[in-house]
């Protein structure tokens, strides 16, 4: 039965879960993960702060900041590098609660901080709201990940895509929060594409402490459900559910970590995400200050951001249980085709001046970013082994600092020179790169050895 194959490590000390029924105990803990990583999904709202930010900056800070220059918050808040793997020495320490009660303290503090950094300078801005709430986020990211996996050592394919999916659902309720307190009056931008309200613009340094209170509420509750169990789940653990482990394997690996980093596979990862991630930066950073060209709406846009949530929220679920079926390679050549076309046709949106089909775009383009964000682990984990997915997935990641840079170059330098629809041309080229790397990886050896057992990479 159900109950009778995970009582063996369903015990736990913890003073909140153990007063919950056994066969309730991993559900309660991934239940308080989803409400922290709900709290941690403030990058896919950007978008939808962004106006208000950047307006409140043009006007009371500094004139020359504009939508292009506010890019380096996104590309901070997309991730910090080793947060990740800190976030897991920590939870392998101190307990996942530990580890995510740090990073939540970290990223919530200093996003009220932000309250009073605002007001005084964009560069101190992108330190408060940029670089420490993503190394804050990093951390219980990978704790509230790891610890939720050791409830389900059989399931962790399952918990592991709750849990992020978790995150990608934030927004639905942190961008409507925001709209809501600090644009009631349904005020619209100018034909520059500012907020010029005063008391829209005097609402701006409270939001980010109105966001903090919300967090923190999330958090809590969060908190209070997460624990560890006693025993060491891993034992026993069926080798078929490994996707997306960011746990050691004791089984011997036949090739060692310097193999695995110098390797050609790694390498064709490495810039498929750093090529993937590039266009979701610049596109889901600046869709918003682009959608307000056409659409004079603030509270649709809001609703825009929302609704696209729960396609970012539900396509890794489903683009994972994709490449179950399929393969990484037929899955990512989908998602990368997908995605081009989406950007490439941005411009016709434009000019069609059609909110609901905006509203289309967005919710697609938020499918591909879905998928961009659970293939890459998928694919890693097959690749690399659960021994080492940890250490390899996170110098995959560095990839995403990378992108970034060139992400921020572009909209700070770029966009004011070529004008959104062209940015966008040109961000579309960004997934036909990966299309390419992702259709010659089967050509690489270790992929070429992996398949050999299991098909679950090529197609």
């Amino acid at each position: 039965s159900f109950q009778g194959c995970i009582s063996h490590w369903m015990d736990t000390n913890d003073w909140v879960v153990r007063w919950i029924p056994s066969p309730y105990r991993p559900y309660v803990v991934l239940t308080g993960g989803v409400f922290i990583m709900m709290s941690l999904a403030i990058v896919y709202s950007f978008a939808n702060m962004l106006p208000y930010l950047v307006s409140y900056l043009h006007f009371r800070v500094d004139e020359s900041i504009t939508a292009g220059s506010l890019i380096w918050l996104q590309t901070l808040l997309s991730g910090v590098p080793f947060s990740m793997l800190i976030g897991g020495v920590v939870e392998q320490s101190m307990g996942g609660r530990m580890g995510a009660a740090i990073g939540c303290a970290l990223y919530t503090g200093s996003i009220a901080f932000s309250s009073i950094i605002i007001q005084v300078s964009y560069g101190w801005l992108l330190f408060s709201f940029g670089f420490l709430p993503s190394f804050g986020s990093g951390v219980s990211y990978n704790s509230v990940l790891i610890n939720a996996q050791r409830w389900f050592p059989e399931r962790i394919g399952f918990a592991s895509g709750v849990i992020v999916a978790g995150f990608g659902m934030g927004t639905l309720f942190i961008a409507p929060l925001q709209t809501l307190y600090v644009n009631p009056d349904h005020y619209t931008t100018n034909k520059e594409g500012y907020f010029i309200q005063e008391d829209l613009l005097d609402r701006v340094p409270p939001l980010f402490l109105v966001m903090a209170l919300f967090f923190t509420i999330l958090q809590v509750i969060g908190l209070l459900l997460l624990a560890s169990p006693i025993e060491n789940p891993f034992e026993g653990e069926d080798e078929g559910n490994d996707a997306l482990s960011l746990l050691p394997d004791s089984s011997p690996s036949s090739i060692g970590l310097k193999e695995m980093f110098f390797s050609s596979s790694f390498v064709f990862l490495f810039f498929t995400l750093f090529f993937s991630s590039g266009w979701v930066q610049i596109t889901t950073g600046l869709y918003k200050a682009y959608g307000l060209q056409f659409i004079s709406s603030d509270h649709f846009l809001s609703m825009v951001a929302a609704v696209s949530s729960i396609f970012n929220c539900g396509s890794r679920v489903t683009w994972g249980w994709l490449a179950d079926k399929s393969s990484y390679q037929r899955t990512m050549v989908m998602v990368s085709l997908l995605a081009a076309f989406i950007t490439w046709t941005l411009p016709i949106v434009k000019y069609s001046e059609s909110p609901l089909l905006f509203l289309v775009s967005i919710c697609l383009l938020f499918c591909c970013v879905g998928g961009t964000y659970s293939l890459l682990p998928f694919v890693s984990s097959r690749l690399f082994g659960k021994e080492h997915f940890g250490i390899m997935y996170g110098l995959v990641q560095l990839s995403l600092s990378l992108a970034g840079i060139i992400s921020g170059l572009f909209g700070q330098y770029l966009l004011p020179y070529l004008g959104y629809d062209r940015l966008f041309l040109i961000a579309g080229f960004f997934p036909i790169i990966s299309f390419i790397l992702t259709s010659l990886i089967h050509l690489t050896p270790l992929v070429t050895m992996r398949t050999r057992t299991e098909s679950l990479v090529t197609a």
